[in-house]
C-alpha cells in the first residue's frame, strides 16, 4: 500500500496512485460482477477468474516457459523517476519504478489484505505500550540493493527520517505514517531486527510502515529532490529485475529491465520487460501491430477498437481509483468559488459519458476513500444544487455580468485541464464547462498531452484538472492525506486538523472509518478540494498466453511470476 495516493488521469485516467505507494491494503468485499470473456480468435485454455473484478489468467510459474518479452506503455515515463518526491508521485512513475525498485515489507492479495512479502520481511508485530504503538521488525538478512547496501536498520531508518516531516528539505509526496514515528532501533545490536516506537496510539500500522523502503544514499537531499531526474538510478533499487544496461532511453521514451542477477527470490519467468511512453491511440495501434502485449481499454472508443482484435482477450476489473475533478486551492484560492463548483458540477452526467455503452455499471461514488463495494464506503458528497451555488457566490460579493459572475472588476475565469485526445475525455470537458456556464462561472478548455501529465500535476499547474486517485482497502491514510491542511499548503481548517489528529489514534477499525468519513463529509462541504464522479472499469486487453497479468484489483504485482505460456 503506497503511504499516500498517487495521482492518475480520468479518460485515460491517470492516477495519483495510492495502491503503489501504500504498500498494503485491508480487505474489502466486492460486489457484482463482470464478465471474464473478451472477444478473441486464439483458443486458448487459461483459468477463467471466478472472483469480480479480478482476472489475470492467474498460473502456477511451473507451467511458464522460461524466457521471452513482455511489451508495455504507459503515458508518461519521467521526468523525475522518484516516486516517492512530489514530482515523481505518478501512477505510470510509481508502476515503471516497481519493476526494478520493489523494496518494501508488505504485498496485498486481490482481496485487499495485507501479508508480510518474505522476501523482504521475516516477521512482524505491533502493540500499544504505554499509551504508544511499538512495532518489531525482522528483516530478510538475504536482502540487499542492487549497489550491495544491505536492506537493514540504516534503511528502515532512512526510510522514516526522509518523510517524517511534511515541511522539511525533502521534497516528498506526503508523510504519512512517518510523522508519527519517535525512533527506530535496533534490538540488541541486531541489524535486521528492528524496533519502531511511535509518539502516540497510532493506528493502523499493518500494511502502511515500510511498505516502500528508500535506500539510505537518498538522505543526500540534492539525490532525493533533483537527481532522479531523466535518471532511474538502477543501483537503489532491488527485486527480480533491473535496469537494462542502457535501459532508459530519454529520447525515445523506452525503459527496459531485466532478470537481476543480485535478486535472492524465485528467479524470474521472462527475459525482459520494456515500457514505452505512448498516447492511448499509438498504444491501441502499436498493439494491433504486434508491437505492445497489452493496451488499456477502459474507455468506449478503446474498448470498441479492442475488443474483437484477434489473438487479444479482453480481462476485466474494476479500477482503484477515485476519478474526478481536483481543484487546485492555490490558484483558486475563494472557498466560496470551489464550493459553487462543488454545489453546480453534475456528476451523473459525467460518470454516465464515461461508461455510455461500455459493459460496466456502478453508482456515482461520493468517497475519495473507499470504493462503493466496502463495508465502511459513505456518500459523503454534498447534494447537487445550482441555485444554492449561485446563491454562495452572490452572499460572497460576487454579481452576475452577462452570463458570469465577477468581483472587483474580475469576471470568475478559470481552466479546465484535460489531458490526451480521447473523445470520452472531450465530452466531459464540454459538459462540465456547460454546467459550470449555468451557475455563472467561465471555464475554458486547458487540452495537454497524456505525456505532460506527472509535470502539470507534480507542479500544480492547473486550475481545475480532470484527474484522480488510487484507491486502497483501507481509508486511514487517505483521509490524513486528502484532508489535512499540511500536505496542500495549508488549506484546510484547524478543526478539521483536529479530527484528522484523532482519528489516527482510533484502535477499532468500525470506529475509525467512521471518524473519516466524518472528516471527509465536513471537507467536502467546508473546504472542498476534491470531486469524485467515478471508478470505473479497469479492462485491458492481452494476449491470451500472458499469465499472471491483467485486472489485478488490489494484488501486488508480482513480476516474478508474469510469463508466457507454453
Amino acid at each position: 500500500m503506497s503511504p499516500h495516493p498517487i495521482p492518475s488521469l480520468s479518460g485515460f485516467n491517470p492516477i495519483m496512485s495510492r495502491r503503489v505507494l501504500f504498500g498494503g491494503a485491508t480487505a474489502v468485499a466486492a460486489a457484482g460482477v463482470l464478465s471474464a470473456c473478451g472477444s478473441s480468435s486464439s483458443k486458448t485454455e487459461h483459468k477463467a477468474s471466478e472472483t469480480p473484478f479480478y482476472e489475470i489468467n492467474e498460473q502456477d510459474t511451473s507451467k511458464l516457459k522460461q524466457g521471452g518479452t513482455l511489451n508495455l506503455s504507459t503515458y508518461s515515463l519521467g521526468p523525475d523517476f522518484n516516486r516517492f518526491s512530489q514530482n515523481g508521485s505518478s501512477t505510470s512513475v510509481s508502476e515503471t519504478m516497481g519493476v526494478i525498485a520493489g523494496a518494501g515489507i508488505w504485498r496485498s492479495t486481490y482481496k485487499g489484505e495485507d501479508e508480510l512479502d518474505p522476501n523482504y520481511c521475516l516477521g512482524f508485530e505491533a502493540k500499544e505500550v504505554d499509551g504508544k504503538i511499538t512495532a518489531e521488525v525482522r528483516l530478510n538478512p538475504k536482502a540487499v540493493f542492487n549497489d550491495g547496501t544491505p536492506i537493514d536498520i540504516d534503511a528502515l531508518k532512512a526510510t522514516w527520517q526522509i518523510q517524517r516531516d511534511p515541511d522539511g528539505e525533502y521534497k516528498i509526496a506526503a508523510a504519512g505514517i512517518y510523522e508519527y514515528i519517535e525512533s527506530v532501533e535496533a534490538i540488541d545490536g541486531d541489524r535486521y531486527h528492528a524496533r519502531v516506537v511511535f509518539k502516540t496510539a497510532h493506528n493502523p500500522v499493518k500494511g502502511l510502515l515500510f511498505g516502500g523502503i528508500l535506500h539510505p544514499a537518498m538522505l543526500d537531499v540534492n539525490l532525493f529532490n533533483e537527481g532522479f531526474v531523466d535518471n532511474p538510478h538502477p543501483e537503489l533499487g532491488c527485486g527480480p529485475f533491473t535496469l537494462a544496461p542502457n535501459g532508459w532511453n530519454s529520447s525515445e521514451k523506452t525503459f527496459t529491465a531485466v532478470p537481476n542477477d543480485k535478486w535472492w527470490g524465485e528467479k524470474p519467468k521472462l527475459d525482459r520487460i520494456v515500457v514505452r511512453e505512448m498516447a492511448d491511440a499509438a498504444a491501441r495501434a502499436a498493439y494491433k501491430n504486434g508491437e505492445l502485449d497489452v493496451v488499456e481499454s477502459r474507455t468506449l472508443s478503446a474498448y470498441n477498437e479492442m475488443k474483437d482484435v484477434a489473438n487479444s482477450e479482453i480481462r476485466r476489473g474494476r479500477r482503484l481509483f477515485a476519478g474526478g475533478m481536483n481543484l487546485n486551492a492555490e490558484h483558486i484560492t475563494d472557498v466560496a468559488v470551489r464550493k459553487a463548483i462543488f454545489l453546480g458540477i453534475d456528476r451523473g452526467a459525467l460518470a454516465k459519458i464515461r461508461f455510455q455503452g461500455l459493459p460496466y455499471e456502478e453508482e456515482v461514488p461520493g468517497s475519495m476513500l473507499l470504493l462503493g463495494s466496502s463495508q465502511y464506503y459513505r456518500d459523503n458528497y454534498p447534494a447537487r444544487n445550482p441555485e444554492e451555488a449561485r446563491k454562495v457566490l452572490e452572499k460572497a460579493g460576487y454579481t452576475k455580468s452577462g452570463d458570469f459572475y465577477a468581483k472587483d472588476g474580475k469576471t470568475i475565469t478559470l481552466k479546465l485541464t484535460t489531458f490526451g485526445d480521447d473523445a470520452t475525455t472531450k465530452g466531459q470537458a464540454q459538459t462540465f464547462i456547460q454546467s459550470m456556464k449555468e451557475i455563472g462561472i467561465n471555464f475554458e478548455l486547458d487540452s495537454r498531452a497524456q505525456s505532460e501529465f506527472s509535470k502539470v500535476v507534480g507542479n500544480r499547474e492547473y486550475d481545475v484538472s480532470i484527474s484522480g486517485f488510487g484507491v486502497t482497502s483501507e481509508p486511514t491514510s487517505a483521509a490524513e492525506y486528502f484532508y489535512h491542511s499540511k500536505n496542500w499548503n495549508g488549506v484546510g481548517t484547524p478543526e478539521i486538523d483536529a479530527m484528522v489528529d484523532e482519528m489516527v489514534t482510533i484502535l477499532d477499525d468500525a470506529k475509525r472509518a467512521e471518524k473519516c468519513n466524518e472528516i471527509e463529509k465536513k471537507h467536502m462541504s467546508e473546504v472542498c478540494l476534491f470531486i469524485p464522479f467515478l471508478n470505473g472499469p479497469d479492462f485491458k486487453a492481452c494476449r491470451p498466453k500472458l499469465a499472471n497479468y491483467g485486472a489485478f484489483l488490489f494484488k501486488t504485482t508480482d513480476w516474478s511470476t508474469v510469463g508466457w505460456m507454453a
